[in-house]
């Protein structure tokens, strides 16, 4: 039997938001789980919809466009904040192609997920019943949001525009201002860190099978 991604996750503080504006930014996501299930369709075995109220979920063929997934996720909904439970392991289709219609451990295990990430207030948490391989994904993550808490607005766009450009200079010249400017920013944030941690991620979830135990 395959084994497979499930990721589960809902918006942060979502009830304490007006009613306009919690419908304001379900509409933003809906924009983006739109947008997600293009783009990684490839890689999508049921494709990302809402589930019950705030919360989504979608399944991956694989570990392996994870955490691009969820960075994406972050991108499009900015500044709010989602909290994700991925579940590794069997499913049961059922013979659909909705996330809805499917159920099994890497259901269970994402929700289980989910919930620990709702009661200990952290963005990402992986269950996959491999010990050893989610404490090294976890800890990560972990790294990463306590970084990423201190970050403004300016910081987060200078991020996303070093991922999509690749150079300092080009950053630099889209925001006409220096590029010791822009490696200042980067740099004291804790960016470059953050980057390498994600390249570091992205590689653990291409390369590494988790034992599931089933």
């Amino acid at each position: 039997m395959q084994d497979y991604s499930v990721i589960i996750a809902d918006m942060k503080a979502s009830r304490q938001l007006k009613e306009r504006e919690r419908y304001e930014w379900q509409l933003i996501l809906k924009s983006a789980i739109v947008q997600i299930n293009e783009q990684f369709s490839e890689s999508i075995e049921a494709p990302f919809m809402i589930t019950k109220g705030d919360e989504f979920q979608g399944v991956l063929k694989d570990l392996s466009q994870v955490n691009k997934v969820v960075l994406h996720f972050e991108r499009l909904v900015y500044p709010l904040v989602l909290r994700f439970g991925v579940g590794y392991g069997p499913i049961q289709k059922m013979g659909s192609k909705i996330p809805i219609e499917m159920d099994g451990p890497a259901f269970h295990r994402a929700n289980a997920a989910l919930l620990f990430a709702k009661k200990k207030k952290i963005s990402v948490r992986f269950d996959t019943r491999d010990p050893e391989f989610d404490q090294w994904i976890n800890t990560i993550y972990r790294l990463i949001s306590s970084i990423k808490k201190r970050w403004s607005e300016i910081t987060y766009k200078r991020y996303w525009k070093y991922k999509e450009l690749h150079t300092l200079k080009r950053v630099a010249e889209s925001e006409r201002v220096s590029s010791q400017a822009i490696w200042d920013s980067i740099h004291h944030s804790g960016a470059t860190d953050v980057l390498d941690a994600e390249r570091s991620l992205n590689e653990m979830l291409r390369l590494t099978l988790p034992d599931t135990g089933r």
